[in-house]
């Protein structure tokens, strides 16, 4: 599969994976999401502007990062306090030359997808509530110091901010941290697990 189109698919999935997250977790009133069905599932995507623009500028990054094979993964991190995590999404990506789908019309993929969407709605169902209406989130793209250079000084990429994030040492309070491990979608590289405060 050519890398452009590869990047498209998983995109798209991260896309609908991260509203998911964001709607179940309640990190935004129910009433901004909309019903749409993805994957032959129903799912829930933001139709909030403010929201959809900032989840446009990382969708777009992380679409030209994995083109280029320099997309490591996504996390999305949820807070009260900026330096102090409630919950944290990684989704893992093997960017690997030997991937490939199995059937053209993507069957397999979207099966593993629609598992995953109700594998982590299930998940999250068994997970304490967050303090209503205080938390926030936070997308980090994972990739490598020369690629991060490299975005962040394209034109076509400066209006979206691009800083380095601290280390995870720095970030991790002493909390004990539950491991989720929420979907693995091998055909296309891409692996999720949950890292959850108590």
């Amino acid at each position: 599969m050519q890398a452009e189109n590869e990047a498209d698919i998983i995109v798209e999935a991260l896309e609908v994976l991260v509203n998911h997250i964001l709607y179940a977790r309640g990190i935004y009133p129910a009433h901004i999401f909309k019903m749409k069905r993805m994957y032959n599932t129903p799912v829930f995507v933001s139709i909030f502007p403010p929201l959809n623009n900032y989840l446009t500028g990382v969708f777009r990054s992380a679409q030209e990062l994995l083109r280029r094979r320099e997309l490591q993964g996504l996390e999305l991190i949820l807070f009260q306090k900026e330096n102090e995590q409630l919950e944290s999404y990684k989704l893992s990506l093997e960017c690997r030359e030997d991937v490939q789908l199995a059937d053209d019309h993507l069957m397999e993929f979207e099966q593993k997808l629609r598992a995953a969407i109700y594998q982590t709605s299930e998940r999250l169902n068994q997970v304490r509530k967050l303090p209503a209406g205080s938390c926030q989130f936070k997308v980090h793209l994972h990739t490598t110091q020369e690629a991060f250079i490299r975005l962040s000084h394209e034109s076509q990429y400066q209006e979206f901010p691009w800083l380095q994030a601290p280390s995870p040492k720095a970030q991790m309070p002493s909390q004990t941290l539950s491991l989720l491990p929420l979907a693995s979608v091998e055909s296309v590289g891409l692996k999720m697990e949950a890292l959850i405060l108590n």
